[in-house]
């Protein structure tokens, strides 16, 4: 398993961003039943990441709307001690708004995409503070990837017809990847060859060779109607999994990305936590409510277990 804190894992715990419900909840890592829930919020809690030390959490306070439809955007990302289990303080992205997608860089910045300001921030973790600005090119960006050695960050624009390559030395976007119809997600290999960029019209992915940021690939993802959304990799590399919202659908691909197989899970499916065993990921159902424990290996759902009202994403730790 590398040693990346944007590939997280582990045996602690699991923490669960109820995007619904405004909620951060505890799940026990092994019975996955909730067993603390954090409330309070600023509307809205989205996304998340974790440290490396598995510590703290980080979580954006996106606004009370959702993406291309949010008027009252928010401004801070909460920070949740792990050890504790509790809420211990926001940090402030003002003056830039709809804080989404989290990654860390190779020192331990963490980037945080504003999506409505058109920015790409890199925060100090320490202090706090906010140490310098990116212009993304585009204010419908809404998740990102960064490079394990933290020379360049891609976004991926919904509507817009490209993707942006940022140089992250010379902190400026040096580079576009062709989108037609836009790409509504992205997910990085951990050894950081590979950009796979989702489709936001057409049931497809589209893969990018990161030392020349050409797509050299383009997949139809076999057994689905509609396009896809979630795309993230297995902290070990075996697999690549690709969740479509539209339909209750999550395709498993192998390494090499020659080999698919499609599972019937929850209904709105988004993001997912990868196990520790390298074979195990949850697969949260935002519209219904629960988890799919699903075998990467067989292509199986295990079970299906209640959390939560809306669960968009989470973490072992």
């Amino acid at each position: 398993m590398p040693n990346d804190a944007n590939f997280s894992s582990g045996q602690n715990g699991l923490i669960a961003v109820d995007k619904i419900a405004n909620k951060i909840l505890f799940l026990d890592p092994s019975t996955y039943d909730t067993v603390q829930t954090l409330w309070g919020f600023a509307p809205r809690v989205h996304e998340l990441t974790v440290s490396r030390d598995h510590k703290t959490a980080y979580v954006p306070i996106y606004g009370d709307g959702k993406h291309g439809d949010n008027p009252n955007t928010g401004h801070l990302i909460a920070v949740i001690d792990l050890v504790g289990r509790r809420h211990v303080g926001d940090i402030s992205t003002a003056p830039y708004f709809a804080p989404h997608g989290l990654r860390w860089g190779a020192r331990g910045q963490l980037y945080c995409l504003c999506e409505n300001s058109g920015v790409v921030l890199e925060l100090d973790v320490e202090t706090w503070d906010i140490r310098h600005v990116i212009e993304v090119g585009s204010n419908k960006a809404h998740r990102m990837e960064v490079l394990p050695d933290g020379t360049k960050l891609y976004t991926e624009n919904e509507e817009d017809s490209f993707a942006s390559v940022i140089d992250l030395e010379a902190r400026k976007r040096v580079g576009k990847i062709a989108a037609p119809g836009g790409f509504a997600g992205i997910g990085l290999s951990p050894d950081g060859s590979v950009v796979v960029l989702v489709s936001a019209t057409e049931p497809r992915i589209h893969v990018v060779d990161t030392a020349t940021d050409t797509v050299t690939r383009t997949l139809e993802l076999s057994g689905h109607a509609d396009a896809a959304q979630i795309a993230r990799y297995s902290p070990d590399g075996r697999y690549l999994v690709v969740t479509s919202y539209e339909e209750p659908l999550a395709t498993i691909l192998d390494a090499a990305l020659s080999t698919q197989r499609t599972v019937r899970i929850g209904k709105g499916p988004m993001n997912m936590a990868f196990h520790a065993d390298g074979r195990t990921a949850l697969i949260a159902n935002q519209d219904e409510g629960t988890i799919c424990v699903v075998d990467l290996a067989s292509a199986e759902v295990l079970r299906t277990v209640p959390a939560g009202q809306g669960i968009e994403t989470l973490s072992f730790f």
